[in-house]
């Protein structure tokens, strides 16, 4: 962890993209943090997530917060401004993919303004980040991204006003 990293108080994980969990966790236990996970589907269990992500199940029962309520990533910025708020943390790291980084902390950033947020980006190996425009699949994914984070920041430029 960087300097300003040091006085996290917590990891959070957005669920929805492959290696999120698992480096989240990897990230929790290595620096003894406690772990939210949000966008949580509303069926699993902490097992089932443990285990979706190749992950200590015991981990997740001992330092683990599943979020169950986001589906979008507005939702788990609001989702997770709740929980910090009733834990009175303020300096946490966000584990998303790379290409979905920036539309998060966008989010995050936006709904705990008082809060110090990290990003922690990991890379999804069903989407090539560094050479989209290689594959239909993967450029598609960075358009729907990059045009989501424009108008985040668009209504962020509004909302200022």
């Amino acid at each position: 962890m960087t300097p300003s990293q040091e006085n996290v108080d917590a990891i959070v994980a957005l669920t929805g993209g492959q290696n999120r969990i698992a480096n989240a966790t990897e990230l929790a236990q290595s620096h003894s943090l406690p772990l939210f996970i949000s966008g949580v589907y509303q069926e699993a269990t902490s097992n089932d997530v443990a285990n979706a992500a190749g992950v200590d199940p015991d981990f997740f029962k001992c330092c683990a917060t599943l979020g169950y309520q986001a589906r979008t990533t507005h939702e788990n910025a609001l989702e997770v401004a709740q929980w910090a708020k009733e834990q009175d943390y303020s300096n946490m790291i966000i584990v998303t993919s790379n290409y979905h980084m920036e539309r998060a902390l966008l989010e995050f950033r936006y709904a705990m303004p008082s809060i110090e947020i990290h990003g922690f980006a990991v890379s999804s190996p069903a989407i090539n980040a560094g050479a989209w425009w290689n594959d239909s699949k993967s450029a598609k994914r960075m358009f729907v991204e990059w045009s989501k984070w424009r108008i985040k920041k668009i209504q962020s430029l509004f909302k200022s006003l």
